[in-house]
């Protein structure tokens, strides 16, 4: 037995514990110096959204027909400068436009009517005002007429009351007296006469007053009805220019055309069909869309970020440097939008144009590996405890 382990003996009388102090010692050194970063280390925290572009501070315009028609003319194409208020494109509208030149031929014809009919009403005011006058002046004349008439009667009656006291008394023949009486009697009715003729006159002067009057309410009728027609025209032409100009696509605002449709002479277009769109001159922004749990409370204005393009790998041009500008405070489409400034660099190899995708992250705090791990730890429970919860109530 002892000569079967005599080698093993030997080796262990020889062997020392040394390197395997040394090996502990390094393994607690390396074990400290990884708690350390662990507990000590600050690491920067990232929230990285997929979804971001580039675009120009002023919203990019769409066009879109108003209505829908045929294309007669379009004067744009991809990249060209356009003016605020320039035609770009003209749809058929020559059903709009004859109805407009009927409405305006109408409209031309109402005026000489309206002034006819002014000269109408003019013309028989003036007939009636001479009409009174004159109907003034035969009353004046018949009165005047019937004065006399009734001094001839009382001179009459006088006469005649003499001649019959002297008839009494034998000093005047009978005949005279009867001659007398007869006068007296003619002159009033002749007096009476007068009479009537000056009722006659004023009922005659009244009544045509009054088919006049009514002769001038039906012109003014006539005029005022031509003049709501009128009116009425204006309204049917305004509403036909505006139809017109819908047919009359123009460039909402001053820039470049960034999109166009496929369009070409007399092709027909739906009412809200998009041909294209104006991407004004401005700045660039960076627009990104964040989870909710991801933003709301965690992405201030001023933080930091980076966004890397599509077109442009970033291990050979670069990132772009931004800050945080807005945060949305409403969720659409189960996203939070939140807008960059980006930092203009002359050096940077990258072109910046509105429309260009790409990734951007954002700095949202310092922390250490040990708070990131315990936050992992935080969220994957909070993540599971409700599926659990549900899972219990499922069996309950």
């Amino acid at each position: 037995m002892a000569n079967s382990f005599s080698r093993t003996t030997r080796s262990l009388a020889h062997d020392s514990s040394r390197f395997a102090i040394a090996v502990w010692i390094m393994g607690g050194f390396l074990l400290a110096a990884w708690l350390s970063w662990f507990l000590l280390a600050r690491i920067t925290v990232y929230e990285v959204s997929t979804k971001a572009r580039l675009e120009v501070n002023s919203s990019a315009h769409p066009i879109a027909a108003q209505v829908a028609g045929k294309i007669v003319s379009a004067t744009f194409w991809l990249g060209k400068e356009v003016q605020e208020g320039e035609v770009l494109v003209e749809l058929d509208a020559r059903t709009e436009k004859l109805r407009l030149q009927e409405e305006e031929s109408r409209l031309r014809a109402f005026p000489p009517q309206i002034a006819a009919l002014q000269k109408q009403i003019t013309d028989l005011e003036q007939a009636m005002s001479k009409d009174h006058q004159a109907s003034l002046a035969a009353i004046q004349s018949a009165r005047s007429r019937q004065q006399e008439a009734n001094s001839a009667v009382s001179f009459a009656k006088d006469n005649a009351r003499r001649l019959a006291a002297l008839s009494g008394s034998g000093k005047v023949p009978l005949i005279e007296t009867l001659r007398a009486n007869s006068e007296s009697q003619k002159l009033s009715s002749a007096r009476d006469a007068l009479l009537s003729d000056i009722h006659r006159i004023q009922m005659d002067s009244e009544t045509h007053a009054h088919e006049k009057l009514a002769e001038i309410d039906n012109l003014k009728r006539e005029s005022a009805r031509l003049s709501g027609d009128i009116e009425t025209i204006e309204i049917t032409i305004s509403r036909l220019k505006q139809d017109i100009e819908k047919h009359v696509i123009r460039s909402p605002a001053t820039g470049q055309i960034g999109d166009v449709g496929p369009l070409q002479t007399g092709t027909f277009v739906t009412s809200g069909e998009k041909l294209a769109t104006v991407v004004p001159h401005s700045e660039l922004r960076i627009v990104a869309n964040f989870p909710p749990a991801s933003v709301l409370g965690r992405i201030h204005p001023g933080q930091f970020s980076r966004m890397r393009l599509e077109g442009f790998p970033w291990a050979q041009f670069g990132t772009i440097e931004a800050q945080v500008s807005h945060v949305g405070s409403e969720i659409r489409d189960n996203l939070v939008r939140v807008e960059f400034s980006p930092k203009n660099s002359k050096e940077s190899p990258i072109i910046m144009q509105h429309g260009l995708p790409g990734t951007i992250e954002v700095s949202i705090d310092t922390i250490s590996p040990a708070v990131m791990v315990l936050r992992s730890a935080g969220q994957w429970l909070s993540d599971v405890n409700p599926a659990k919860q549900t899972n219990s109530e499922f069996k309950t």
